[in-house]
């Protein structure tokens, strides 16, 4: 069986930075979000040894969800400069590794993953290892999400596949696009239904399974008189919301996995970036 690491490279690039204490070198260059992020890589390819491993990063550009809602994304700050410097550095150090980088315009780094994990056979195992919990979406028989985390401090990860999900969540991986799109999302501006939370998306899911099967039947589900007056209000945004959350599966990328493959790395170069940065 084959096996492929697919890297959210800006999400993990993120979390180490928030999960490590401020690091850098000589030149006063900030470093501390390449050694999380190399601390976690090197964690992976130790204990799964993949076969094949690529590192998707966003693009700073509109995508096909910003056609849809012009708004997405519209409250997020923006990086800050202490992170923002250390991300050309980390494609470098990936490059010199023999990693392949992986971003197209118009597209998320989740829906290149997406896209690379759908394409997987039964005969492959995939692992996605990012912070963003939208992943889990993913989860299916032969793909694993690997979420990393902070606690106290530390960046540490949690695997998560189909029965991890149904234990912390109660639903199905794909019935948590319909979560989302009932509670919405602040960190991506995604709307969702207003008045609406976490608690309430879920126990409405856990119980009717989608919102086509809500909306299909809100005159006669078994719901307060509040929470259907607000769906019924909020149903467009519900729909939006579901578009927005769900994870495109047909990113125009190649899904040939021999394209993949961990190449030779230039060790040279990469002995002497990671002497620069002072690792």
């Amino acid at each position: 069986m084959s096996k492929i690491v697919l890297i959210d490279g800006h999400s993990i690039l993120n979390r180490a930075f928030y999960g490590v204490p401020d690091l850098t070198n000589a030149k006063g260059l900030h470093t501390n979000a390449v050694y999380g992020f190399l601390n976690i890589l090197f964690k992976i390819l130790e204990e799964e040894k993949p076969d094949y491993l690529t590192v998707a990063f966003d693009v700073k550009a509109p995508t096909f969800r910003h056609e849809i809602y012009k708004e997405y994304k519209g409250t997020r700050k923006p990086m800050p400069e202490e992170l923002r410097e250390q991300v050309p550095v980390m494609k470098e150090v990936l490059q010199a590794m023999g990693v392949l980088i992986m971003e197209k315009a118009g597209l998320e780094a989740d829906d290149i993953l997406g896209t690379l994990s759908n394409a997987c056979t039964k005969d492959d195992f995939c692992y996605i290892l990012t912070g963003d919990r939208d992943s889990l979406q993913l989860v299916r028989d032969n793909v694993n999400v690997v979420l990393a985390t902070t606690r106290m401090g530390k960046s540490e990860t949690v695997l998560y596949n189909t029965d991890k999900i149904k234990k912390v969540y109660g639903v199905t991986p794909e019935q948590l696009i319909d979560i989302k799109a009932i509670q919405g999302d602040t960190s991506d501006n995604i709307p969702g239904v207003a008045g609406v939370g976490e608690k309430t998306a879920n126990d409405l899911i856990s119980r009717f399974h989608s919102i086509d099967y809500i909306y299909e039947n809100l005159e006669t589900i078994d719901v307060k008189a509040g929470i259907r007056a607000k769906l019924e209000a909020s149903k467009e945004n519900a729909f939006l919301s579901k578009d927005l959350g769900r994870i495109c599966l047909q990113a125009p990328v190649s899904t040939d996995l021999s394209d993949y493959e961990i190449k030779t790395p230039d060790s040279v170069k990469a002995t002497n970036l990671l002497m620069s940065l002072e690792m």
